[in-house]
């Protein structure tokens, strides 16, 4: 399948770009100053750090930061960033860790040996196609309103053996507080499928999939949540994309899980 790509405002305010990286990518750069809707393919996302400032004539290491070259399928260059993460400066927190991207569901049928749980194929714009998610939703939300459903996914957890069906993700769902209503977050409308979910004051540095994800996961988990208005938030930071915070679509009030 073709890479997903996501976007996200870049600023280079901290530094000057110099003649080659300009000369490089004129589409993008015609003046040192704002850079907006840079394209970003899923492997930027989960890189780690860009390998050193002299990679960029005229920049300076403050603000580099992230900031690193490659290229796009049309073989161009493009300046590319993590979205959130002003450099180094910002904290490795354990919600750091996790991988939460925007998905749809393109597949969903009960599962054969279990009559709570949906088998979903969900697309987090991996290059190897769509994910198998295995979500107690039964209950929740009528089959029919699975299919094509904007979810927000937590990428990154071990892979768990559900019902005879190995489960690689997690739905992040919203419910009250008695757990008697469930909704699965979404995103606004316009965001890129693959696009992560990112968190203000908090770097993207998402751990491979596997037991650092989920123990990572299990210490956040108690402060996840929507607002009054059904927002998604960890503690006083909203779940962010692009086009603006994850939300449940039925605006419940309570945990987020």
């Amino acid at each position: 399948m073709g890479m997903r790509m996501a976007f996200v405002s870049v600023t280079t305010g901290g530094f000057g770009l110099g003649a080659p990286l300009r000369a490089a990518v004129p589409e993008l750069c015609s003046s040192v100053g704002a850079v907006r809707n840079v394209p970003l393919s899923r492997e930027v996302w989960r890189s780690r750090r860009c390998g050193h400032v002299g990679a960029f004539p005229g920049a300076t290491r403050e603000g580099a930061g992230r900031m690193r070259m490659s290229s796009l399928e049309d073989g161009s260059a493009a300046l590319e960033t993590a979205a959130g993460n002003e450099g180094e400066s910002l904290p490795l927190t354990e919600l750091s860790r996790l991988e939460i991207r925007v998905g749809k569901i393109i597949k969903c049928e009960k599962h054969p040996e279990a009559d709570s749980l949906y088998v979903e194929e969900v697309d987090v714009g991996d290059e190897s196609g769509a994910r198998v998610i295995v979500s107690g939703l039964v209950s929740f939300v009528p089959l029919e309103e699975m299919v094509d459903r904007t979810v927000i996914v937590l990428c990154n957890l071990k892979p768990r053996n559900m019902r005879g069906i190995s489960s690689h993700g997690m739905l992040l769902c919203a419910s009250n507080e008695d757990h008697s209503q469930v909704d699965p977050l979404t995103a606004p409308e316009g965001v890129p499928i693959g696009a992560l979910v990112t968190f203000e004051g908090h770097r993207s540095e998402p751990a491979p999939a596997g037991n650092r994800a989920s123990k990572a996961f299990d210490k956040v988990a108690k402060s996840l949540r929507t607002d009054a208005t059904g927002v998604a938030m960890f503690e006083q930071v909203p779940f962010a994309t692009p086009s603006g915070p994850c939300f449940s679509p039925k605006k419940l009030v309570g945990p987020v899980s």
